[in-house]
């Protein structure tokens, strides 16, 4: 059997670049007549949400007519953002097999393979959908897993789960959806199928659907991504120490991006994000370096490739400050950077800080998530510096 996996479509969601949800299910759609194969499964989300329902019931039920005449089986089930509206599909009889309706598991046996899924009744579940699974399910039978979840965060309200869970499950493959990154959870047992196009610039690299095909009656082969995206998002890191002019770091901005587009194998449009990297002068302006200007602006690549540079940027520089000396003095800019030499002192600040801001009323509609401490201690330095060299701009007139 030959199997074809995607989610996260989104279909009425409008990507920052290039193609809509409408397209993005024809290219699924058209992949998956292209391969010929048995079956299509959907890992949730592929609409964005109940308002866009009357604009994509049309694209959406001619791919799902067009899949059928193929003689492909379509099989999905619900995520956070499409509940409601996949269950009127399985209601008015179209061509899908959905899942695990009313938060309940449930399979379908195919060809010798059995399908077991779960999907969300509502827009968030905060419960692991493991806590109602029963490995019967898999009986022995070559078994595959859809499910729409958040792998590995505990407090989430997207169905959390744990790799325990799927590698204890007696399941032979899962394919889930949410994360819009496409990538290896367990190797060749869990992958999340990732959005087929990148929807925006935070999501990077390659995207796509997976080929999943019988190995025999007991086993998978190892899922092969295909990549589909024609936009393709990217970071390049622009180191800027030691350049104290904007043309210097614009030209090391223009051989960086030339260096990231030729690593490119095949001909897409291409979205670099700059990400400003070590020692920053006092006198280096990262904004008068970028330019004024409002959207993606193209850029020179290789033959195949069109390019362009994006408007936002990141600043992951640090200040050139003598943190040693500055360190032996009084005043609050020694005070801080006896704090930045000490990670044991600043990390705990920063979490005692974090904690309060959580507990603050403006802040209460947020959902609470601490970051790892490796980011954490990255952030408060970073902006802690930041804070250093404002101070001495300031000291030294410059603003």
């Amino acid at each position: 059997m030959r199997i074809l996996a995607a989610s996260d479509i989104h279909l009425g969601r409008r990507p920052s670049h290039g193609l809509s949800g409408q397209q993005s299910w024809d290219l699924v759609v058209d992949k998956a007549c292209e391969l010929g194969v048995d079956v299509l499964l959907l890992a949730g989300d592929v609409i964005e949400h109940e308002r866009a329902w009357l604009s994509v019931y049309a694209p959406l039920i001619d791919g799902l007519k067009r899949l059928a005449e193929a003689k492909i089986r379509t099989i999905a089930v619900s995520g956070n953002h499409d509940f409601d509206v996949f269950s009127r599909l399985a209601v008015e009889g179209e061509a899908i097999t959905i899942l695990g309706q009313g938060g309940r598991w449930e399979h379908v046996d195919f060809q010798g393979v059995r399908f077991i899924g779960w999907s969300f009744s509502q827009s968030h579940h905060e419960q692991n959908p493991f806590d109602t699974f029963d490995r019967a399910l898999s009986d022995g039978t070559l078994t595959l897993g859809l499910l729409h979840t958040e792998v590995g965060f505990p407090a989430s309200r997207y169905a959390p789960s744990r790799t325990f869970d799927f590698t204890c499950s007696g399941v032979g493959l899962w394919v889930l959806g949410h994360i819009h990154r496409p990538q290896m959870v367990v190797d060749g047992q869990v992958l999340y199928c990732g959005s087929p196009l990148a929807l925006d610039s935070s999501e990077r690299g390659e995207h796509g659907v997976w080929l999943i095909e019988t190995q025999s009656a007991l086993a998978f082969e190892a899922p092969r991504f295909i990549p589909l995206s024609p936009i393709r998002y990217e970071e390049v890191a622009v180191d800027v120490t030691g350049l104290d002019e904007a043309e210097a770091v614009r030209a090391q901005i223009r051989a960086n991006g030339r260096t990231g587009a030729d690593g490119l194998c095949y001909g897409t449009t291409l979205y670099l994000t700059i990400r400003f990297v070590g020692t920053k002068g006092a006198a280096l302006d990262l904004a008068q370096v970028m330019g004024q200007i409002d959207e993606a602006v193209p850029f020179p690549a290789k033959e195949g490739v069109a390019c362009s540079i994006l408007p936002s940027y990141i600043d992951a520089t640090t200040p050139a400050i003598d943190l040693d000396s500055l360190a032996q003095g009084e005043g609050v800019d020694a005070q801080l950077a006896r704090l930045i030499r000490d990670p044991v002192g600043l990390l705990e600040l920063y979490r005692r800080l974090e904690k309060e801001s959580f507990n603050a009323s403006a802040y209460s509609a947020l959902q609470e998530r601490s970051i790892d401490e490796e980011t954490a201690l990255r952030e408060a330095t970073g902006a802690a510096l930041r804070f250093l060299s404002a101070m001495a701009l300031q000291r030294e007139g410059g603003v």
